[in-house]
């Protein structure tokens, strides 16, 4: 009487068919492990997720843009009808009622657009700087998280901005400073404009609110094609640079 040999425990096992690695046997079976991709494949994969975050980026920058340029014409529209209202014209109380209905709906649009640029530029920030992790000063987290933390939100973006373009391989471009004070003394012009319409008592402040308000989508408006040039140039940068070891280059 022939003895079956008794199978091993299940477990990890040199490959049967002779090939590097192991394969899992459960007893009954061997089962091989799903095949990990190639440093290459995943370098690839993740270049590719951030040219596609670059370019929903640089899209709600030009939809930010659009905003803008709508907001200026409604502010604009606006003064124009309190200054006719206040020097007697009566029937410009219709073109203040116009305004009213129209700014709020474009107001809205301004926040949604402007909100999903935002996110959109703190993800693709933030898959950048995981790209080249430990060429930087800060952790990933902190490159997308900075931007909604008061007060340090005012240098640490600009700061990890300018670290994103030195771990591309290219110099922070002089017109880089230009950018980030258009867009930080536009969002104080904006609050300053928003705290005077709340305020308001008459026309006079109104209007007032009305002028700030122009002057800060001026100020966003100016900043919105810097923006764009930022994410292109790091994007750029970032998929063309060649391989690097892992070391700070941050003294």
């Amino acid at each position: 009487m022939t003895n079956t040999p008794t199978p091993p425990p299940a477990g990890w096992y040199p490959a049967p068919d002779g090939s590097s690695g192991t394969w899992w046997w459960d007893g009954a079976g061997w089962t091989q492990p799903d095949q990990q991709p190639s440093p290459q494949f995943a370098a690839t994969t993740a270049s590719r997720g951030i040219a596609g975050l670059a370019t929903a980026t640089q899209v709600l920058l030009i939809v930010c843009a659009v905003m803008s340029v709508a907001t200026i014409g409604i502010e604009t529209f606006g003064i124009g009808a309190v200054t006719g209202y206040l020097n007697g014209d009566d029937s410009a109380i219709d073109m203040i009622n116009a305004y009213d209905q129209t700014a709020f709906v474009v107001s809205i649009l301004s926040v949604v657009s402007f909100v999903s640029a935002g996110v959109l530029w703190a993800t693709w920030q933030y898959r950048v700087a995981k790209q080249v992790t430990g060429q930087t000063r800060r952790s990933a987290g902190w490159h997308a998280g900075s931007w909604f933390v008061p007060i340090i939100s005012l240098w640490f973006p600009y700061q990890n901005v300018s670290d994103l373009w030195r771990a591309a391989r290219r110099t922070p471009p002089s017109w880089q400073i230009a950018w980030w004070l258009l867009m930080v003394v536009s969002n104080v012009v904006t609050q300053i404009s928003g705290r005077i319409y709340t305020a308001a008592e008459d026309l006079e402040q109104f209007r007032l609110a009305m002028w700030v308000s122009l002057a800060g989508e001026l100020l966003l408006l100016a900043a919105a094609p810097l923006a764009w040039l930022v994410v292109r140039g790091i994007t750029q940068g970032i998929l063309q640079r060649p391989a690097v070891p892992e070391h700070s280059l941050v003294a």
